[in-house]
Formats: structure tokens, C-alpha cells, sequence
């Protein structure tokens, strides 16, 4: 059985606008008249250009290179793979919906752990998939998704596609990477693993990395939004196998990533220590979060990201936590999920170490 999605198997899908870089590259010089895309003429008096400077104006002015050429080749090293095995598009949330495209047609059973990202969910239930959750693994205090458990419903339900975010959210939660690869060895020949990674970056100790390279059987997502502070742009990869990412450009927007985010992209990957000083100082906040909420009494989980989850005794309680702090113009996450409502998650940022705002996640208050 074809790993891609039964309607896309046999199919090659072919981009009707493969963009000025592809052109290039076809014809074997540069394109220095651009006339043939129908961009706006450049105008002085533009308001871009009054308030964000000429370069930013010019840049939106023009179509973006739909295969993001020269951002694939910088997140290729950062990656360790060849460029033709990563894939740029707006957001690891982009990416997930792409990776059920790929991967799954109407009908088809998909696998994750209950109470997860859920986005995933909401995408899956667009797409048309039957979902099948598994519990958390609750032991000694610590919540974590349950992989073999994820592997055996797999396996159980025949199910082409197993959704896991690693490190968790919202529980923070990150698993090793000898664990990531067992999971993917137990599961069924034509499932997929999809491996959100979002948050790998501020896994900073050398045990709790993620695996490198391609991982066979996993399509794996990563993005800039966190370690990178390019939330608002959406910028986010792929790794995959190199016949994968073909196959996803066939049906990727392609021209979702738009030229500013490209090149804001480039400008933070280009400048070495930059992701570095950021993550640092992430950790050192959430470290210094975490104790001052342990300090007051409050259950922290274990977290490899760039927020903390607060475990309360009750979905009551948390609700009633949140609905203080919303009160005060506080806004903090409590998921969705039924089987997550116990939990707060906070991000770390220097406003949360505001005392009325440690004061108001205390039980007591």
C-alpha cells in the first residue's frame, strides 16, 4: 500500500506557477525584467514605505519564491539533511494540515494522545479522518503521552498516521530520542508518524536533543516562531524523506510564505548566536518560573519547553484560577481537552514573575 493518501498515489500534481527562481534555473540566467508575474509598479508615496522603510515596501510588492529555495538551503544545514529534504511553509500549524493531505484521504483512522496540541484534532476532524485518543500515562505525579500505548492502537486500528508532539504540549513533556525511534519501528509499515517538534529547540541539554537528520517513517515539523521570535510571520519546516517533500509540494499553497517572512527568516538564521541568546535566556526564565511557583505550593510539571504547566486538584480549580487572572487582565491557557482541565500553562516571560500574578495561580488566593 502507497504511504501518500489512496488519491494521490498514482497522481502527479503540477504547479502551474513554480515562480522567478525556478525560472532562473530553467533558462540558466537571471530574470533582471520582471514582467511577466503582474506585480503592482513600485510607488514612492506608498504607506509601507513611511512606516516600515523601503526594503519591507519592496519586498511586499513581490511574489515570494513558492519553493523558498534559499530558506530551505539555511534550514538544510541547521538540520543536518539536504535541502531537498525540508519543506517551508506558514507554521508548524500549516504543516500539520499539509501532513494529513499527504498522508490520509476521508475515512482514514489517525492516532494521538488525548489532550495533545489541538490543532491537530481540529484539522483531522477537517479532513475527514476518524480519530482514536489515547490516555496521557499518569505515574508519580509526571503526565506523558504514552507511546507504546499511541503504537499499539496503531497497530490496533490500522491507522495511517500517529500524531505526537515532542516535547508535549501542553504538558511539556519531551521524550528521548532511542523512544522516538522505537516508536516509529512499532509502528504499522504504511503509518506515518507525524513529529511535531515546535518546541525541540529548548531542549538544550545534549541527552534530551532530538534525533538528527531524517527519521524514516516520521514527517517532523519545526519552527521559527519560538526560537526565532517569528511567531507573527509563520514560518516552519518540514524533514521528511525527499520523496515525501516532492510529493508535498505538489499540493502545498504555493506561495503561502511570503516574501518579508522569507527574508526575516534568513536574517535571524544568518546571524549565529542570535536563537542561542534567545533560548538561554527562555530556559533561565522558566527555570526561575518554575521555582517561584513551587515555592508557593503549586504542582509544576516537568517542562523542555518555553512554558510551565501548574497541575491544580480539580478542572475547578484551575477554571477558577483563570477566571481571577482573566479578571485582571491576565490571560493564561487552560486546554480544551476534558482530560487536560487541571491544568494552567504559563508562559515564560518576565510578567509572569510579577507577584500578583504568582499570587493569583496560588490556591489559596
Amino acid at each position: 500500500m502507497s504511504r501518500f493518501a489512496s488519491h494521490l498515489a498514482d497522481h502527479t500534481i503540477v504547479n502551474p506557477f513554480p515562480g522567478l527562481v525556478r525560472l532562473e534555473q530553467t533558462i540558466g540566467r537571471p530574470v533582471t525584467v520582471r514582467i511577466g508575474s503582474n506585480e503592482s509598479v513600485a510607488e514612492p508615496t506608498s504607506p509601507l514605505v513611511a512606516r516600515f522603510g523601503p526594503a519591507l515596501a519592496e519586498l511586499a510588492r513581490t511574489y515570494p519564491d513558492p519553493y523558498a529555495q534559499v530558506l530551505r538551503a539555511r534550514l538544510a544545514a541547521l538540520a543536518g539533511v539536504a535541502p531537498e529534504e525540508v519543506l517551508v511553509d506558514t507554521g508548524a500549524d500549516s504543516l500539520i494540515l499539509l501532513a494529513l493531505r499527504l498522508f490520509c484521504a476521508p475515512g482514514d483512522t489517525v492516532v494521538t494522545s488525548a489532550g495533545t496540541y489541538p490543532t491537530f484534532r481540529y484539522f483531522a476532524e477537517g479532513c475527514g479522518t476518524r480519530i482514536e485518543e489515547v490516555p496521557y500515562h499518569e505515574a508519580q505525579g509526571l503526565r506523558r503521552p504514552d507511546l507504546a500505548g499511541l503504537a499499539e492502537r496503531a497497530r490496533a486500528r490500522q491507522a495511517r498516521l500517529v500524531y505526537l508532539a515532542n516535547p508535549d504540549n501542553p504538558t511539556g513533556w519531551n521524550a528521548s530520542g532511542d523512544a522516538i525511534r522505537t516508536l516509529v519501528e512499532a509502528l504499522p509499515e504504511d503509518c506515518t508518524l507525524l513529529l511535531d517538534e515546535a518546541y525541540s529547540d529548548f531542549c538544550i541539554e545534549t541527552a534530551d536533543r532530538p534525533l538528527a537528520g531524517v527519521l524514516p517513517g516520521a514527517f517532523r515539523l519545526r519552527t521559527l516562531s519560538k526560537a526565532y521570535a517569528l511567531a507573527g510571520l509563520r514560518v516552519g519546516y518540514a524533514v521528511a524523506p525527499a520523496g515525501w517533500i516532492g510529493k508535498a509540494d505538489e499540493i502545498r499553497p504555493q506561495f503561502a510564505v511570503s516574501s518579508v517572512a522569507q527574508a526575516a527568516a534568513a536574517a535571524v538564521l544568518d546571524e549565529p548566536t542570535y536563537s542561542a541568546r534567545l533560548v538561554s535566556d527562555t530556559v533561565q526564565l522558566r527555570q526561575t518560573l518554575e521555582r517561584a511557583l513551587s515555592d508557593r505550593g503549586l504542582q509544576v510539571l516537568p517542562s523542555w519547553t518555553n512554558f510551565v504547566a501548574i497541575r491544580y486538584d480539580s478542572a475547578a480549580t484551575a477554571a477558577a484560577r483563570q477566571q481571577a487572572l482573566w479578571a485582571a487582565g491576565v490571560a493564561v491557557h487552560r486546554p480544551p481537552h476534558p482530560a487536560m482541565q487541571d491544568l494552567l500553562r504559563v508562559t515564560a516571560h518576565p510578567d509572569a514573575l510579577q507577584t500578583s500574578i504568582l499570587d493569583g495561580l496560588c490556591l489559596t488566593r
